[in-house]
């Protein structure tokens, strides 16, 4: 490997470190400048990769269930003794405040011990079917080989919900983190074999998603490819994998709503509601971004809102004082501008942020930034925002709310706020979205599924409904 002033980081295949086929440059999003390189995965590193966790498959899901389950709460314990390390290694490559980082880095590991756990429960059926002298084994099987393709807004909890639940149940996994964010995936490799894991378990590739990730998708070995990030990626995903009848699940774009009926108590939820809207800047997919409230409370409401967004100071991840770093990335920061600025042309008005001299002069920052007078055909109401921008639209009606809360391709996730139960479980049931949160903003909770309707995915991730998908249900006629 040549010299190189700052820190070189290499691919994770069947144990050890691999140099690819050159070096792309990471980027610190506080500052705009490399702080570290990391290596290409190039056809052959891919290959060996992919072929280091098919010889690994056969010993690894013969595995007893308990052993496995083990090992995974081994590794949770590693993610713990390291949480230190691995929040200031995800603080400097995603962008993130150094306790956000830190509250990652607990939920990864308790997402890990919640699959080791939910594997322990899996299950067959024998169906009672009465017929003499024959049983009917109805069992499930690892799927095989699985490729976990995660985004950059949070790169080691979406590899947790990914790889947890596939090494679990005896599936072997190659993992390509977003190319701006690798270093704690690598790390959670090297944490694994630490554990225990067997070389080839788990291996991790780095480089861009048009090379290095589409060489996996476009590789014929795979079984299941499991993918967090855009729509567009995702439907051509689902297209190379049609060749081969594979498996997908896909954890796509969102453009959640959130609906304010004249009798919730909105003040009351004011700051989850703006947590929920612009936490990790906006940068997840099922975040608050568009606001429908009550005409009768909608001026109180606006006020209230942007006073709350005033408060929120953006700055540096290292500053302990800052509730909104950067934008990962010089392309997210560019695409936020674009859309803002495309939506003002069209007549949105600015009701706070939208650019701001105090922000510091380097690094990917945008201010938080709410907009009204926006019209459901607008470009900014149908196209995922990914980064601190919410819009604020006032309706007459909740069936108005929730028509255009639902005329959108995506339906990741929605949120309902009314103190009349029996109408928001039933507006709640037409909203065209995997998940709704009524009267409560939190983060998902891992024993229960998480996905998107429409354009939003396919499948589902956490709970035991997302480890089954990492499964093959196989039937056995037993006759004695």
């Amino acid at each position: 490997m040549e010299n190189h002033p700052l820190a070189s980081h290499m691919s994770w295949v069947h144990g050890r470190e691999r140099e690819g086929r050159g070096w792309y440059a990471l980027i610190d999003p506080s500052t705009g400048e490399e702080f570290a390189r990391a290596s290409i995965a190039d056809q052959r590193l891919v290959e060996a990769a992919l072929a280091s966790a098919h010889d690994a498959l056969g010993g690894w899901r013969s595995m007893p269930s308990p052993q496995r389950s083990s090992l995974l709460h081994t590794l949770a314990e590693k993610v713990r003794e390291e949480q230190d390390a691995l929040a200031a290694l995800l603080s400097r490559e995603a962008g993130k405040p150094l306790q956000a980082a830190l509250d990652e880095v607990l939920s990864s590991a308790f997402l890990v011990d919640y699959f080791a756990e939910e594997n322990l429960r899996l299950c067959g059926q024998i169906p009672l079917l009465g017929y003499p002298r024959e049983q009917v084994l109805i069992v499930r099987e690892p799927v095989g080989v699985v490729v976990a393709i995660t985004p950059f807004n949070y790169p080691l909890s979406t590899l947790a919900a990914k790889m947890a639940p596939a090494l679990a149940v005896g599936c072997t996994v190659v993992a390509k983190p977003d190319e701006h964010t690798p270093l704690s995936t690598l790390k959670l490799a090297q944490l694994a074999v630490e554990a225990g894991m067997p070389p080839g378990v788990f291996n991790v590739v780095t480089g861009s998603g048009a090379a290095t990730g589409r060489l996996l998708v476009d590789h014929p070995l795979p079984r299941l490819i499991t993918f967090t990030g855009s729509t567009e990626v995702g439907k051509e995903i689902q297209a190379v994998s049609a060749r081969w009848v594979r498996k997908v699940i896909l954890e796509l774009g969102g453009h959640c709503p959130a609906i304010i009926c004249r009798d919730a108590p909105w003040r009351d939820l004011l700051p989850q509601i703006v947590s929920q809207s612009l936490k990790n800047c906006g940068q997840y997919c099922y975040r608050i971004s568009r606001i429908y409230v009550a005409r009768e409370i909608y001026e109180d409401f606006l006020r209230a809102l942007v006073e709350k967004v005033a408060t929120l100071r953006v700055g540096p991840p290292g500053d302990p004082f800052v509730d909104l770093g950067p934008l990962n990335n010089a392309e997210i920061l560019t695409k936020v501008e674009s859309q803002v600025r495309t939506a003002l042309e069209e007549g949105a008005v600015l009701a706070f942020g939208g650019g701001d001299s105090a922000l510091p002069a380097k690094g990917f920052y945008f201010s938080p930034t709410v907009l009204t007078n926006v019209r459901a055909n607008m470009s900014i109401m149908q196209e995922e925002v990914f980064g601190p921008v919410v819009m604020v639209t006032p309706f007459e009606e909740i069936s108005q709310a929730v028509d255009e809360a639902n005329a959108t391709s995506y339906g990741l996730a929605a949120y309902l706020f009314s103190a009349d139960l029996a109408g928001a479980l039933e507006w709640a049931g037409r909203l065209e979205v995997g998940s709704v949160w009524v009267n409560r903003v939190h983060q998902a909770y891992p024993q229960a599924p998480f996905g998107g309707m429409k354009e939003s995915g396919l499948g589902r991730e956490k709970s035991r409904f997302g480890m089954e998908e990492y499964t093959e249900l196989k039937t056995v006629y037993l006759s004695y």
